[in-house]
């Protein structure tokens, strides 16, 4: 849920240029239609006084007010305001501020219609600052809602002209608080806290967006997502450890701790994820697997979370005898924080090389691809197949390097994002990448960090109606690639000619019965497509899901 918010802003400093036009026979510039916009029905409500202060001082009055696209507003009465501004400690929204104030009405503003009806299906809205409001039915009023498990309505989906307003008892208060300012906040991670800053690590963490230029010079917001793994004080003491100074001397790390090199700026790095995971992500397995391998900021250093059901759960870096079991502590685990997540564990974990264990590596699961998706306010990694798929071109991120073919391809695809339907619901996340760059069009894409050893490699892909002549060879060779590992290991192989169904389905190929990492770290996966029909038949595409790294004992 990134690039969002750039995308609102966009889409409100839009609205305020070409809207904000007069209309005669009302006489108003901002009461152009015959019913009342957001802003004009809750400033002629008596109950939301308070509200509209907040609009007012957030410059977001004219704004909600001549918007033409609809959205959905949680609005506060009067007394949930005063509450809010009770437990704040503060007497008005301007001791607060007009930044805090903006964001408190984004926060409680959603870019979307939703009725009743559908508001029923929803268990979270996404609101225009790109974060999730949990949503749960009334069970005691028929018909209302719980927003953020504080807010309930006192009336829902009263209409405005471009707004559907929900009513609600309390102020649902905003996420502002960094995965540097979670770490703070509560006095239990000092020593983690410390190491954070020594390495330079605080900077990093205390960043939600970024802003990049393409190179057209447009502008990008891309959202960062970081999940830290917490020590506190008290589990870094089981370990003998009771501050900074004794985490050092433990690690025998240098003087230079910003350096990349250096043991205590690994150990930080060890502990950092990119992206934003649940508990219950972090404890899920892949398949029948009970173990399962997650990269960190640390080059080339992962740490393996294992299901041990007899032993009482999940625990992380479980086989090495020499590291006391470590396991996440849940009470403490799931603070969700303005770019990412805070989960809690209770040891200090050091820097340690698993065995190797299956990986599962989705093609799309990218932070670049996200980002591209979500600024064109699409989805990402649906939770559950889709009704409508949707594509998102992705072949200009950072994630590829590819060549076009001088022959062309044969349609747009390029390097396309794709949701998946039902009917695919075996694809990793719901999604898959769409590529066609033509014959002898090539694409790389760096691989997970994979322990060393032996595999074999697998490749998930979909097969759809369109790609009966890929099967059957009536046109082309069956969409044969020529791939690599590091530009070596090189192999062909022409996956669509094993497919047996005639009909749309997810499949898997055996890419390599055999192949052999000697380090542990990360791949580039590159292959060359070597069938002539993607650059002359308007319904060739790969579309590949995932790679499947299976250890060989």
């Amino acid at each position: 849920m990134k690039q969002i918010l750039m995308k609102y802003m966009a889409f409100f400093a839009a609205v305020l240029l070409v809207s904000a036009c007069s209309d005669e026979k009302i006489g108003s510039v901002y009461q152009i239609f015959e019913d009342n916009p957001a802003s004009n029905t809750l400033a002629a409500d008596s109950s939301c006084t308070e509200w509209v202060k907040i609009l007012n001082y957030s410059n977001m009055y004219n704004a909600l007010n001549q918007a033409t696209q609809p959205f959905t507003l949680l609005v506060p009465d009067d007394k949930a305001v005063r509450a809010f501004y009770d437990s704040k400690g503060v007497s008005s929204i301007e001791d607060l501020g007009a930044v805090y104030a903006k964001a408190l009405i984004m926060h409680h503003t959603t870019l979307d219609s939703i009725t009743v009806e559908k508001m029923q299906l929803q268990t979270e809205l996404v609101n225009l600052g790109g974060d999730k409001v949990s949503v749960a039915i009334d069970s005691e009023r028929a018909g209302q809602f719980i927003f953020g498990d504080v807010a309930h309505t006192t009336a829902s989906a009263v209409h405005a002209y471009n707004a559907l307003i929900y009513h609600i008892d309390a102020v649902i208060i905003p996420l502002v608080e960094t995965v540097y300012d979670r770490l703070c906040e509560s006095g239990k991670y000092n020593i983690m806290e410390a190491a954070v800053v020594a390495t330079g690590w605080d900077e990093d963490l205390s960043v939600a967006y970024d802003t990049v230029y393409d190179e057209t010079g447009s502008r990008i917001i891309n959202r960062r997502a970081y999940t830290i793994l917490a020590v506190s004080d008290e589990a870094f003491a089981k370990d003998g450890i009771n501050s900074l100074s004794d985490l050092t001397d433990r690690l025998k790390a240098g003087s230079d701790y910003t350096a990349e090199t250096n043991a205590l700026y690994e150990y930080v790095s060890y502990h950092l994820l990119d992206g934003s995971y649940t508990l219950s992500e972090l404890q899920s397995m892949q398949g029948s697997d009970t173990s399962r391998i997650w990269g960190t900021y640390a080059e080339d250093q992962v740490f393996m979370v294992t299901l041990d059901e007899a032993a009482g759960g999940c625990f992380l870096n479980y086989l090495d005898e020499n590291i006391r079991d470590t396991r996440f502590s849940a009470e403490s685990c799931d603070q969700l924080c303005k770019n990412g997540y805070l989960q809690a564990i209770d040891g200090w974990l050091p820097v340690w090389e698993p065995v190797a264990t299956t990986v599962v590596w989705d093609l799309s699961d990218n932070a670049d691809i996200k980002n591209a998706v979500l600024a064109e306010g699409a989805e990402y990694q649906p939770v559950e197949p889709v009704s409508t798929e949707t594509n998102t071109f992705v072949y200009k991120t950072n994630a590829f390097e590819y060549v076009l073919s001088d022959a062309g391809a044969s349609n747009s695809y390029m390097i396309t994002y794709r949701t998946c339907k039902k009917q695919l619901k075996d694809c990793v996340h719901n999604d898959r990448l769409v590529i066609n760059l033509g014959y002898m069009g090539s694409v790389s894409m760096k691989t997970p960090t994979i322990v060393r050893g032996k595999y074999r490699v697998d490749l998930r892909f979909v097969y759809l109606s369109d790609h009966s002549f890929m099967r059957t060879l009536s046109d082309g060779n069956g969409g044969m690639i020529r791939m690599y590992f590091d530009g070596e290991n090189e192999k062909s192989a022409a996956p669509y000619t094993e497919v047996t169904k005639t009909s749309m389905c997810v499949w898997e190929s055996t890419l390599y019965d055999e192949i052999e990492f000697d380090v542990t770290g990360t791949h580039i996966f590159s292959f060359v497509i070597m069938d002539p029909s993607a650059s002359t038949n308007s319904k060739f595409s790969l579309q590949f899901d995932s790679l499947i790294f299976t250890p060989i004992e």
